[in-house]
Formats: structure tokens, C-alpha cells, sequence
């Protein structure tokens, strides 16, 4: 049951990815507006990549209501090994009891509730013990390091998105 959580986690994260890279392109026919203001048209844009996303459950609530052709066309933009991989984890999360999605979202959204600096260091924890024996990670997870390093919010997104008990 933890691998199964682990693959969903990871399914899920590259949804969000692919998601997250074909939302943040730009309209293909942007209407053109004269600028309001000299100052308005001296600032530099802005990569639509760089824009934060507060939360991902609408962007996959919005990629399960696109039609196939959409979906297809999303994914020919990704090179085909990594398609592969997304494609498998979309149907994993497809075929997710109501019950787990719930738990995964919910996690999801804890997670993108987190400060981006603390995004990234739980993220790049999960990675490395991801590397460790289990034995390993109760180490490390139970070490007093990882006690202060991350807030009991935190420690809790570790342990869960590895599959562990508190």
C-alpha cells in the first residue's frame, strides 16, 4: 500500500506538471490593446511560467473535464517516455477509490498551502528518503534534526506522501 501511495504521489505531480506547463501558455490569438500609459508599456512581460499556482485541484479538475483531443494534444507536447509515464498515472488517479483521491487532494493542497522555500525542502526530503531503506527512513524521520528542521505540518506531508504512520 505505501509503493501504491508513492506511484499516485508521483502520478500526480506530473499531471500537475504537464498541466501546469500547457496552462502557462500563452493564448494563441492575445488581443491587442494599446497601452494605457508610457510607463505601462516600458515594463518588461512577464514569463507566464513564473506566475504561481495556488492550487492544483482546479487544474485537474480541469484537465478530467477536457475533451480526448485536448488531452491528446497536452501530451504530444511531452517527449514520448515521459508521456508514457503520464498517461499510466492518469489512469492510476482515474481508477483511485473516491476515498484516496480525497486523501491525495487534501494532501495536495497542504502541501500547495506551504510557503514555496518549505514546498521545496519537503519536496527535496521526500526525494532523498525516497533513496533510503525504510529502516533509514524511520531513522531519519524520527532523528531530532528532522524534528526541527520541519514544523509538525511538514513532518506530517513527509510521512504521508511516503506512505508512513506518524
Amino acid at each position: 500500500m505505501p509503493l501504491f501511495r508513492l506511484i499516485f504521489a508521483a502520478i500526480l505531480m506530473a499531471a500537475c506538471a504537464a498541466l501546469r506547463a500547457w496552462c502557462a501558455q500563452p493564448p494563441k490569438a492575445p488581443p491587442k490593446q494599446p497601452p494605457a500609459t508610457k510607463a505601462a508599456s516600458t515594463q518588461p512581460k512577464r514569463d507566464p511560467a513564473d506566475r504561481p499556482i495556488q492550487n492544483l485541484n482546479p487544474l485537474l479538475e480541469r484537465f478530467e473535464k477536457m475533451s480526448p483531443e485536448q488531452r491528446q494534444r497536452i501530451l504530444e507536447r511531452l517527449p514520448p517516455e515521459r508521456r508514457a509515464q503520464l498517461e499510466q498515472r492518469l489512469q492510476r488517479l482515474e481508477n483511485m477509490p473516491p476515498e484516496q483521491r480525497a486523501k491525495l487532494e487534501q494532501r495536495l493542497n497542504d502541501f500547495q498551502s506551504l510557503p514555496p522555500r518549505r514546498r521545496i525542502a519537503v519536496r527535496l526530503e521526500v526525494q532523498s528518503l525516497r533513496g533510503l531503506s525504510p529502516r533509514e527512513r524511520r531513522e531519519r524521520v524520527n532523528s531530532p534534526e528532522f524534528q526541527q528542521q520541519y514544523s509538525p505540518e511538514e513532518q506530517r506531508l513527509v510521512r504521508e506522501s511516503l506512505g508512513m504512520q506518524p
